[in-house]
């Protein structure tokens, strides 16, 4: 990133990195070591995370033919629905967060003291079968509409519109464009990506 950025400096363009190289070169109180980390959690947040929502919403839809033929019939008209399913059974963060207690929290009955290690799983809540019907199923017609893909509260993903409309995007042209798509390999030759925010490491597909 950094050589992207020294890039940019020499030859800017009409792009987000080049704008934050300008706003680093303007102001003395903006520390290059930010700009740079600034700019690798952009590409964490804005791009790899959707890259793979894409790989694994292509996998769920092509694994399920309901789905997929109602997405085919109507792109427009399903796509919301399908997009929040796939943010609800493939939410990035792999099995979750490891967090320390600051102090001593009661929480649904028990007690975290203060020090404790605390998994924070956001697929496990996204597959709460108190909350959700048949919750392991990848239904876009579920009653429940809520899910904590994009986080929750002040954590809330600062880039959640964006990903929607991304993925809104993509999924409503592949169903109107290739119909006929389907996986090229078997479900055990996949690769997951042992990464935090998931997926696979190819997914060949044809039509």
């Amino acid at each position: 990133m950094t050589g992207l950025a020294e890039t940019k400096r020499a030859q800017p363009g009409e792009d987000v990195i080049s704008d934050l190289v300008h706003a680093q070169s303007a102001d003395e109180d903006y520390d290059h070591e930010e700009m740079i980390q600034l700019c690798v959690g952009l590409l964490f947040a804005g791009h790899e995370t959707t890259v793979n929502r894409i790989g694994l919403g292509t996998l769920f839809l092509l694994t399920r033919p309901g789905p997929w033929q109602a997405l085919t019939a109507d792109p427009e008209g399903r796509v919301n629905a399908t997009v929040e399913e796939i943010m609800r059974l493939g939410a990035p963060g792999d099995l979750g967060l490891l967090r320390y207690a600051h102090t001593d929290v009661d929480i649904a009955s028990v007690t975290i003291q203060q020090g404790d290690a605390v998994i924070l799983s956001i697929n496990s809540a996204n597959r709460d079968a108190s909350v959700y019907t048949d919750a392991e199923t990848f239904d876009p017609d579920r009653a429940e509409r809520t899910h904590l893909g994009f986080g929750h509260g002040p954590h809330f993903c600062i880039g959640a519109s964006l990903a929607r409309t991304e993925l809104r995007v993509v999924f409503a042209t592949l169903a109107r464009r290739l119909p006929g798509l389907r996986l090229a390999t078997r479900l055990e030759e996949l690769e997951v990506r042992p990464t935090l925010t998931g997926g696979v490491t190819d997914l060949p597909v044809t039509w």
